[in-house]
């Protein structure tokens, strides 16, 4: 032993500098040529957590005529029964109960308690008086006063307004007083008389601005209390009859049996679905003229998965509004429409990230008599037509706007793969995407005509769709067509390339990918400018309607004319008003039939067609 170390320690210590040593050399190595030009340093934080708190409200109730704030009063759960429930009335009699509200989550909360009727109300409810204390405290009858007095209790319940409101932090709780008092004048015409229905003491509460984030506690100051939560088909007729304008929808309805009217502007929301009962195949919402119903995260099912045939819509209107908002789905109407806005109405459907898919009808998924918008987000898909339209029906006069979205996947046995029109109606396709649609007649996306008005650009893509005829689009009719921008392209007709067929219309191509063939028939012009048109023209021209049109500044493109000899000569194009000629021009214009081309004819000012 050495100095506390053995010969074997020190032979391993100078194997270990040895080892770094190298290590050393070999990092110094691997850095040549580098530079370091700051110190660094790491530190870690570990076992991060992102955990969402809960809203957790619960209501108790006592006898009113016990100390609420005793150890030993009878608390029982609102939530399993009644808490006035007596049917022994006469002039009087009084009936109070202490209620309780908790909060039992980790988050603040705003409470509000109404009083709510769950059908209509009797003239008893015009003699039974409703008092009201906060904080609560043990009720004698001369407690009773006119100053504690809120109303009747058909007042009180027509309101369908707050009876209490508060602000509660996680724990702690609050308790009130409501009592019921029968009036002494009350006659003999009340007697044997129910309030016509049964009632619901509610609480309600969302979440309060007091927790702070990063910035501050103001992030939830707008959380609305102003909603109903239902959970069941009749409390959301009762609801609606009672006019409430924030309907939350807190668990799943099935056992929808009868057609409910909106005939106010409400909204529904709430991340749960409705059905149908059994034995229902009615429409399910119907939208008085100038109200508006918007949903948001609600799913409508029609009942297609059980094997309901609907034979009537889920949501319907003349003149109303529907707002779609986004979670919100329409889905499985078998027979009928998912939306009918009816003929030349003026209803209104936007959908803003909503969908509407997997419906089955003769005609549509929604029926078009009105103005229809697509917004980012939105979806009309997996629809399909035993008829025309596999996914809407235009009506004439009606509108059809996409901004945003998809349309796809939609199938037609008629013409019309997505959308059947014809009437003057107007079509403007902004954005969004419309793909692998199917028609096994004619137009694999739309079939339109007489009058209509399509324009065509933004970031809207028109792509994958098929047909027996017109791939893409069929336009007949005296209907106008503009396309400034967008891209068409692997549209097919029996396989091959076609993204539209047209006879007697006004075309105009301005900008824009056209990647497809298509062809042009009849008169009043095709008209091309500066798009990109890689695909072949066929123009299929009549005698007197020879003329073919350019912009004053236009791109190449390939083309075809298919006329009789007689029709072929007298071919031309005319370029617009302010064009000047420029040597190689004619070279844009590539004609596709054998054995001729282009030329510039300087006596009619238009391009001809000679032999090579």
């Amino acid at each position: 032993m050495l100095g506390g170390f053995s010969m074997a320690k020190k032979k391993s210590l100078k194997t270990a500098l040895l080892t770094a040593i190298i290590m050393i050399i070999a990092c110094t190595a691997m850095l040549a040529g580098t530079t370091f030009a700051w110190f660094t340093d790491s530190v870690t934080s570990s076992n991060n957590i992102i955990k969402a708190g809960n809203l957790d409200v619960s209501m108790h109730w006592a006898e009113a005529k016990v100390d609420p704030n005793a150890t030993d009063t009878d608390w029982t759960d609102a939530s399993t029964g009644a808490i006035f429930n007596y049917d022994k009335w006469e002039p009087g009699y009084v009936d109070a109960k202490h209620i309780s509200i908790s909060n039992d989550g980790s988050l603040a909360l705003k409470y509000k308690v109404v009083i709510e009727p769950t059908g209509e109300v009797s003239k008893l409810a015009e003699v039974i008086d409703v008092y009201y204390s906060d904080p609560a405290k043990a009720i004698t009858r001369k407690d009773l006063t006119d100053d504690k007095k809120i109303g009747t209790l058909k007042e009180v319940i027509a309101s369908v307004g707050d009876t209490a409101t508060g602000n509660l932090k996680a724990g702690e709780k609050h308790v009130i007083t409501l009592a019921l008092k029968m009036r002494e004048s009350a006659g003999n015409e009340y007697q044997n008389l129910s309030i016509g229905t049964s009632f619901a003491v509610r609480v309600i509460a969302t979440q309060l601005a007091s927790e702070f984030d990063s910035i501050d506690n103001q992030y939830d100051v707008d959380a609305p209390l102003d909603f109903i939560m239902v959970s069941s088909a009749s409390e959301l007729k009762t609801a609606i009859a009672n006019k409430n304008e924030n309907i939350i929808i807190s668990g799943e309805i099935s056992d929808l049996n009868e057609t409910l009217t909106i005939d106010y502007d409400v909204k529904i929301s709430g991340g749960a679905t409705i059905s149908r009962a059994n034995g229902f195949t009615g429409t399910m919402f119907s939208v008085a003229d100038g109200t508006t119903l918007t949903m948001e995260k609600v799913v409508l099912d029609g009942g297609r998965n059980e094997g309901v045939t609907a034979t009537g819509n889920l949501i319907e209107t003349t003149s109303g509004v529907i707002v779609l908002n986004e979670g919100t789905v329409l889905q499985n109407n078998n027979g009928a429409h998912a939306v009918s806005l009816a003929k030349n109405g003026g209803g209104k459907l936007t959908l803003n990230g909503a969908s509407i898919i997997n419906n089955t009808s003769g005609s549509g998924a929604i029926w078009g008599g009105g103005h229809i918008t697509m917004n980012e987000g939105s979806k009309i898909s997996h629809n399909s037509s035993t008829g025309p339209a596999g996914a809407i029906r235009m009506v004439s006069g009606g509108s059809f706007t996409i901004n945003g979205g998809e349309m796809n996947y939609n199938k037609s046995v008629g013409d019309g793969g997505v959308i059947w029109g014809y009437g003057s109606s107007t079509y403007n396709f902004n954005g969004g995407e419309v793909a692998y649609n199917e028609s096994a007649g004619t137009g694999g996306f739309m079939y339109t005509g007489t009058y209509s008005v399509i324009n065509i650009g933004g970031t809207f893509e028109l792509h994958d769709n098929k047909a027996a005829n017109s791939g893409a689009i069929r336009l007949t009719d005296h209907t106008s067509m503009t396309i400034n921008g967008g891209k068409i392209y692997n549209n097919t007709q029996n396989g091959e390339s076609n993204a539209f067929n047209t006879w007697n219309n006004s075309i105009t191509i301005e900008s824009g990918e056209v990647d497809d063939d298509f062809s042009y028939a009849g008169g009043l012009g095709l008209t091309i400018g500066k798009a990109d048109i890689d695909g072949v023209i066929s123009y299929n021209l009549s005698t007197n309607h020879n003329t073919a049109y350019l912009m004053s500044e236009f791109n190449g493109f390939k083309f075809v004319v298919n006329e009789s000899s007689a029709n072929f000569s007298q071919f031309n194009f005319k370029p617009a008003t302010g064009y000047v000629y420029t040597e190689g021009d004619e070279a844009k214009l590539i004609c596709m039939n054998s054995g001729y081309e282009t030329y510039w004819d300087a006596s009619t000012e238009t391009f001809r067609l000679k032999a090579k």
